[in-house]
């Protein structure tokens, strides 16, 4: 009770009783009053607390950001030739896997005929990458043994050649049989 409201108590019994429930709602119309202030503080402080907060958390991420594109900005020559070099090598790595392999092919072609058979001509098609031979056999059983490893060439028991086609096949005054094939790789 203030010290103002004293003087305005009137003691009739029933303007006391009335005084008494002016006063009540006073309290607590002062306690809502108080109340709806501390939430508005509570809020506005919240709401302070975010606007700061934000932005210093904002400033912060800025400023690692500057110093991640200060650092690629610096180094920018180093990454393109970074890239342009991976670039570069996956091409020749392609280029290279699929290049014909020419030393390889003719330690292949040379190494079908062996013993029985000699090779006397050897020629490189670049067109089809296929070879055009001549092979020498001495007797009947070299070329049996020729026609016996053309057939497994064919069948696919030799790896790294495809086919052989027999062009021509020739005696020769000397007593040599002369096979001319063409070997497909």
């Amino acid at each position: 009770m203030k010290v103002g409201d004293s003087l305005n108590i009137n003691l009739l019994p029933s303007q006391a009783k009335f005084q008494a429930d002016k006063i009540k709602l006073k309290k607590t119309i002062r306690r809502y009053e108080m109340m709806a202030l501390g939430g508005w503080l509570v809020f506005l402080i919240g709401a302070l607390v975010l606007f700061f907060g934000s932005g210093f958390i904002l400033n912060g991420s800025q400023k690692k950001y500057q110093q991640t594109v200060n650092i690629f900005q610096a180094d920018t020559e180093g990454i393109v030739l970074n890239q342009l070099l991976k670039y570069r090598a996956k091409a020749l790595g392609q280029v290279l896997n699929e290049r014909f392999e020419y030393a390889a092919s003719f330690e292949k072609v040379a190494s079908i005929f062996s013993g029985k058979a000699k090779v006397s001509e050897f020629e490189l098609n670049d067109k089809d990458k296929s070879f055009t031979m001549t092979v020498v056999a001495s007797d009947k059983d070299g070329v049996d043994y020729i026609e016996d490893r053309v057939e497994e060439v064919n069948e696919g028991k030799v790896e790294g050649v495809k086919k052989i086609t027999i062009t021509g096949v020739s005696y020769q005054v000397r007593g040599e049989w002369s096979i001319n094939l063409e070997v497909m790789i």
